[in-house]
């Protein structure tokens, strides 16, 4: 009698155990890997949510053109090859587009962009040469690289106007695409004359409304 005492429990045990999911079917959400879309010019990345987007370390300077379509609080970072915040490149609550530069200082080295964000974005990466023709009188609104056909001599002045009510800046750069001089420094709106830096090629924007400068 005692095997088939022993199929009894066994039988009762197997009627009686609940019915467990499988592993894989744990609630733990990862954000999507982001889609890589490389040219013979720039990568682009895609992507939605928080990503780290692990880069050939460089220190040649270029551009990053950024878009964000969530309503949170939206940041890029480079980090070293230590893991390290270097270069803040976009920090925005809610939508983002724009344009910033990174490694323009001599100790800067990329290894990584940190992306932190609650919606999709993208990050299109490019040669600093492939910034926007620095014009006469140009115009953008939020943040912008701008290009000279050639690097600035003598004299010359720049109107610069912002209508924004957050930080505007603008950096110059020299042909390296290394920082060159601060040129404007305000909080909200801003309208001044000053002069362009001998040396200049690019010039950074930075900024949360609409602005413009014209060169004289």
């Amino acid at each position: 009698m005692r095997p088939l005492h022993a199929l009894a429990v066994l039988a009762a045990l197997a009627f009686a155990a609940p019915l467990a999911p499988p592993a894989q079917a744990a609630t733990t959400v990862r954000p999507s890997a982001p889609a890589t879309v490389r040219t013979s010019a720039a990568t682009t990345y895609r992507g939605e949510g928080d990503q780290l987007l692990r880069v050939r370390v460089t220190t040649k300077p270029g551009i990053v053109k950024i878009t964000h379509n969530g309503e949170g609080h939206f940041a890029v970072w480079t980090l070293t090859p230590s893991g390290r915040e270097d270069d803040l490149l976009a920090n925005e609550i809610g939508a983002y587009r724009g344009t910033s530069p990174f490694n323009t200082n001599t100790s800067n080295k990329t290894a990584a962009f940190s992306v932190k964000a609650e919606g999709a974005w993208t990050l299109q990466v490019l040669p600093l040469a492939k910034a926007r023709s620095w014009s006469i009188t140009s115009r953008g609104t939020g943040d912008d690289v701008l290009r000279l056909s050639s690097t600035s001599r003598g004299l010359h002045r720049l109107k610069i106007r912002h209508s924004g009510d957050g930080h505007f800046a603008v950096w110059t750069l020299d042909a390296n695409g290394r920082t060159h001089n601060l040129v404007a420094n305000k909080v909200g709106a801003y309208n001044g004359t000053v002069s362009l830096p001998p040396g200049t090629r690019y010039a950074s924007v930075k900024a949360n409304g609409p602005w413009s400068i014209v060169r004289r």
